[in-house]
């Protein structure tokens, strides 16, 4: 299931763990098709099927049938990131960067809320210290790459939330002027600026 697009996923039927990119595709499944009412249906039958739509239903039937109990790849939850961030040893840089922002994208949610204003429900927690010693690692390796617009403004980001706001306000004013990328850094600054280290909501369409 592509709808996520997360790098690990959780199968399904057994529960193991794998690199998206690591798994050897096998196929992919058909697009239903539209359901067809029993009214139609005779009318089809009666007209021959000429744009052959009960055909293309008969087909999708016995693809489905092909497949027997294929479902869907199911995503992963916070306890199985940090497993793999804990057995991280040997992967690639992008994968334990990936790790490392997606625990602290979830750690950011117990500060979110959700549309009525209530709190997300069953988000984790860490102790504080862990949690910056975690926004401290992405920060490092942020540091190591090439420079790009995304990841000075996460750098200045993480610096905001870490409290460090001189730092997150010249990383922030440093970002190029794109059309897009000034815009969320601009943000993020003013709120450093006010000495805000909080998690902020930035409405998407601002973007």
């Amino acid at each position: 299931m592509w709808w996520r697009q997360e790098p690990l996923v959780r199968c399904s039927a057994c529960a193991a763990l794998f690199w998206l990119e690591d798994i050897e595709p096998v196929g992919i499944m058909p697009d239903a098709p539209r359901p067809i009412g029993r009214f139609i249906r005779a009318w089809l039958r009666w007209r021959g099927d000429p744009q052959g739509l009960l055909h293309s239903e008969e087909e999708w039937g016995r693809a489905m049938a092909s497949w027997g109990q294929a479902g869907y790849i199911g995503s992963v939850k916070f306890d199985d990131v940090m497993y793999v961030l804990a057995r991280s040893k040997g992967i690639s840089r992008a994968r334990v960067l990936w790790l490392r922002k997606r625990i602290w994208w979830d750690l950011n949610d117990r500060y979110r809320t959700r549309q009525d204003g209530s709190p997300i429900p069953d988000v984790p927690t860490w102790p504080q210290a862990l949690e910056r010693s975690n926004m401290e690692a992405i920060l490092a390796m942020l540091r190591e790459g090439d420079g790009h617009p995304t990841d000075m403004i996460e750098q200045g980001e993480l610096l905001r939330e870490l409290g460090r706001f001189d730092e997150a306000i010249a990383m922030l004013k440093a970002v190029p002027a794109d059309g897009h990328s000034e815009v969320r850094a601009i943000k993020i600054e003013q709120l450093a600026g006010r000495g805000d280290s909080q998690v902020r909501e930035l409405h998407p369409a601002t973007w």
